[in-house]
């Protein structure tokens, strides 16, 4: 997460609303191979499939938050760049998931049109695995903080990938050996904005609720607006939605359903969304910075252990791609005109 100078710059938090109850998972702990920290770790993704990562006093994590504060204010000059141009880097589904995505082209549970877009930057086009992304030429300038930012978020996501397997008594590389970095994949880096409420707006859900259909993802953002679905709760139960309170120097971590189809559904890939931001926060764009980790294309969605898939046992996803996966979960997220 930013640090404090981000959080500052915004009205707080609020302390009446319901929050969801987390654990908090020390990447020095990770890094120094405490038992206890992966155990607790492992608990979160099987109870929750979210947990907050404590950055502080951890050389990569200090390093990554400085990155993230740049990125934050980097990402709101891309966002607000004007219409025309980003219109001439527009994603593409499925054929493409890279570029803007634009405001109100999703649905939300009332079939109302969303309330966020964003901008998505291949990991393919950072590592120079493939280089046909058309990027903004304000993008490209920075793209050695995109570059370096990227890279340690790889880094990250190798430890908890690795943590997991070996908690799960499976090869260390189990999960990493299907995500190689410089193969072809979707995974991603995100800004993304939720529109500021204004006052005679009601409140409603800006993003529809769903589950990551990735691996993992490392969330990044100041302004509240997330909730989690406490588990085993409907989606259409009001009360059963927690807000996840941002903290400076934390990151948000979150399973994808591809990380439950491997374990046969012993990891937890939680249904959340994004709503406008509680109290007095409603009213400022809530700008966010996510790594979206996917598997390689080519990689197999087969189970490795546990007894049934993100589908159920024997479903149709254990025969296809990470790629077919990915058009799959895409497609069920575009909005119906």
């Amino acid at each position: 997460m930013a640090s404090d100078k981000h959080f500052t710059a915004v009205p707080p938090f609020p302390d009446n609303v319901p929050v969801i109850p987390m654990h908090t998972v020390s990447l020095t702990g990770l890094h120094s191979g405490d038992e206890a920290t992966a155990r607790l770790m492992l608990d979160a993704c099987r109870e929750l499939g979210f947990f907050l990562l404590d950055l502080r006093q951890d050389a990569l994590g200090e390093t990554i938050m400085t990155e993230i504060d740049q990125l934050l204010s980097i990402g709101k000059d891309i966002l607000n760049l004007p219409e025309d141009v980003k219109e001439k880097y527009l994603h593409d589904i499925p054929k493409s998931f890279l570029g803007f995505k634009p405001r109100g082209q999703a649905k939300i549970e009332t079939n109302e049109p969303d309330r966020f877009e964003w901008f998505n930057l291949g990991q393919d086009s950072i590592m120079g695995t493939n280089t046909t992304q058309p990027i903004p030429p304000l993008v490209q300038s920075h793209f050695p903080l995109f570059t370096s930012f990227l890279k340690h978020g790889q880094s990250i996501l190798a430890t908890i990938n690795s943590t997991l397997a070996t908690q799960l008594s499976l090869p260390h590389d189990a999960f990493t050996s299907l995500q190689e970095p410089t193969k072809p994949s979707g995974t991603v880096v995100r800004i993304i904005k939720a529109f500021a409420t204004q006052e005679e707006e009601p409140a409603r859900t800006n993003m529809i609720h769903h589950t990551d259909f990735g691996t993992i993802t490392l969330l990044a953002n100041v302004v509240g607006g997330l909730q989690v679905l406490a588990p085993g709760k409907s989606p259409s139960d009001v009360d059963a939605w927690g807000w996840v309170r941002p903290q400076p120097g934390h990151l948000i971590v979150n399973l994808g359903d591809a990380m439950v189809q491997w374990t046969g559904g012993i990891l937890r890939s939680n249904v959340h969304r994004v709503h406008c931001a509680p109290g007095q926060q409603r009213f400022v764009d809530r700008y966010s910075l996510a790594l979206l980790a996917r598997p390689e294309r080519n990689a197999s969605m087969k189970r490795m252990i546990g007894g049934q898939g993100n589908d159920g046992e024997g479903g149709e996803d254990d025969e296809l791609t990470a790629w077919e996966w990915e058009v799959k979960k895409a497609m069920s997220l575009k909005r119906n005109d």
